[in-house]
């Protein structure tokens, strides 16, 4: 009952965060090639936008760790799951592509940050949210994929 539940907030969660990350995007786009200011609503949606995927995260790591019957619990396992593509995808690509994700959100704000001027804040600000949107792209379970799941759960 409890992975169910869990699974089901971590797959509507990620739509928040995708629309976060895209709303993020679009606002350092605009601020970086009409030179905007760095404004408070700039930080409040960009704070949003890792804060949610930071939570998205947590569930991740709760699924993964305790919840999940398609983790490995041990090396041995880890191995066998290796050939078989869904297994793979779900034990490895998925946590990987998603905790470099996470690692580039939060350079991407701790940079934008220290920036130098408004400019230079929404241009690391947009580079790193592409990556990270990018790399959240490849590790979501898309439902024509062979391990793919349903866009949204019910």
């Amino acid at each position: 009952m409890i992975y169910s539940t869990v699974l089901f907030v971590h797959s509507w969660l990620r739509w928040a965060v995708l629309l976060l990350g895209l709303a993020t995007l679009v606002r350092s786009v605009r601020g970086w090639t009409r030179g905007g200011p760095w404004t408070a609503t700039d930080r409040k949606i960009s704070a949003a936008f890792v804060g949610s995927l930071d939570t998205q995260f947590l569930l991740g790591l709760i699924l993964y760790v305790v919840l999940s019957p398609l983790t490995p619990k041990s090396l041995d396992a880890l191995r066998a799951a290796m050939p078989i593509a869904a297994l793979r995808f779900f034990a490895v690509e998925h946590a990987f592509l998603m905790i470099a994700a996470v690692a580039v959100a939060h350079v991407a704000s701790a940079r934008a940050k220290r920036a130098p001027n408004p400019t230079a804040q929404h241009r690391r600000m947009a580079i790193g949210v592409l990556i990270t949107l990018l790399l959240m792209l490849a590790a979501i379970p898309w439902p024509s994929l062979p391990h793919g799941r349903p866009l949204f759960r019910i």
